[in-house]
C-alpha cells in the first residue's frame, strides 16, 4: 500500500509509527504538501492519502472516504490564516498559497459569498509573504509567521460564525480501484489510524515533549467526521457550486470498514 502522508503539525494524531502501531502488511509512506498528495491520489502513485476536501469534492467518483476520520476545526483552526496589512474589508490584493485547494476555495467562498467583495487573487511564491498586502498561509508556516502582520484572520472561525458548522479541512480517502481489490487492508488502515489518533490524545505530552503551544495547538482541533461534517461539506459544495469553482454537486461516498 502507498500512503500518501502530509508532514504538519496537525498530522501528528494520526502518525502511527510514531505511537508505536505497526500496520501487518508492507507499505510505503510517501510525504508532501497536500497540493502534492492530491496530485498523487489523482495520478494513481498513491493508493490511499491525506487530501484536501476540496480536491475529494472535485473527484469524488474516483474515491472513497475512510469513516470517521478528518482534520477539522470547530472554531479557531490557528493553521489556516489570512495576514493582512489592511483590515479584510479593505483588502485588495491576496497572495494564495498554492499548497492547499480547501484553502484557496474557502478564501474565496469569505470573500465572494461572505463579504460581497470582489479581490484580486495571485498565488504565493515559495512562501514569501513581504511586500504584500494580503496573504494566505496554512499549516506549520502559518504558525511561523502568524504575527508578522498587522491584521490576522482565522478562515475555520470565519466559517464557524457564519454556519455554526466545523470545517472540513482534510479527509482520509481510497482509490475505488484500489478499494475493489484491497478491503482487508483499507480496514486494518483505518483501524490503525483510529487506534493511533486515541493514543495519541490519550498523552499527547508524550509525542510533543516540551513544547505546550504544540499540544494545545493540537487539542484544539477536531478529528472526526460526524454527520454535523458532512453537512459543512455539503454547504461548502454547495458554495462552491454557486460561485463556479465546481460543476456538479458530489456525493460522498464511504469505504466499508
Amino acid at each position: 500500500m502507498r500512503i500518501g502522508w502530509i508532514e504538519y503539525l496537525n498530522t501528528l494524531p494520526f502518525n502511527f509509527e510514531k505511537t508505536g502501531l505497526k500496520l501487518d502488511f508492507p507499505y510505503q509512506l510517501i510525504k508532501g504538501v497536500p497540493s502534492h498528495i492530491n496530485r498523487l491520489l489523482s495520478e494513481g502513485g498513491i493508493d490511499v492519502g491525506f487530501i484536501s476536501s476540496a480536491h475529494y469534492i472535485e473527484n469524488f467518483r474516483d474515491y472513497l472516504i475512510i469513516p470517521d476520520l478528518s482534520i477539522s476545526a470547530l472554531n479557531r483552526v490557528k493553521s489556516v490564516i489570512i495576514l493582512s496589512d489592511v483590515p479584510i474589508e479593505e483588502i485588495k490584493n491576496i497572495h494564495l498559497t498554492k499548497a492547499s485547494k480547501t484553502s484557496r476555495y474557502l478564501t474565496k467562498i469569505i470573500f465572494e459569498v461572505f463579504l460581497k467583495k470582489s479581490v484580486t487573487y495571485f498565488d504565493l511564491e515559495d512562501g514569501d509573504i513581504q511586500g504584500k498586502e494580503s496573504v494566505l498561509l496554512i499549516g506549520d508556516n502559518a504558525i511561523k509567521y502568524a504575527h508578522s502582520k498587522r491584521y490576522s484572520y482565522d478562515l475555520s472561525s470565519i466559517w464557524y460564525k457564519k454556519t455554526k458548522l466545523p470545517f472540513v479541512f482534510a479527509l482520509w480517502c481510497v482509490r475505488k480501484d484500489y478499494y475493489k481489490k484491497n478491503k482487508d487492508k483499507v480496514k486494518e488502515l483505518y483501524r490503525v489510524l483510529k487506534e493511533s489518533k486515541n493514543r495519541f490524545f490519550e498523552d499527547p505530552e508524550r509525542y510533543v515533549k516540551e513544547d505546550d503551544k504544540a499540544v494545545e495547538y493540537l487539542k484544539n482541533l477536531d478529528y472526526c467526521l460526524s454527520s454535523e461534517h458532512l453537512k459543512s461539506l455539503e454547504l461548502f459544495s454547495d458554495y462552491l457550486l454557486d460561485i463556479g469553482l465546481i460543476i456538479e454537486r458530489p456525493v460522498f461516498q464511504f469505504a466499508e470498514v
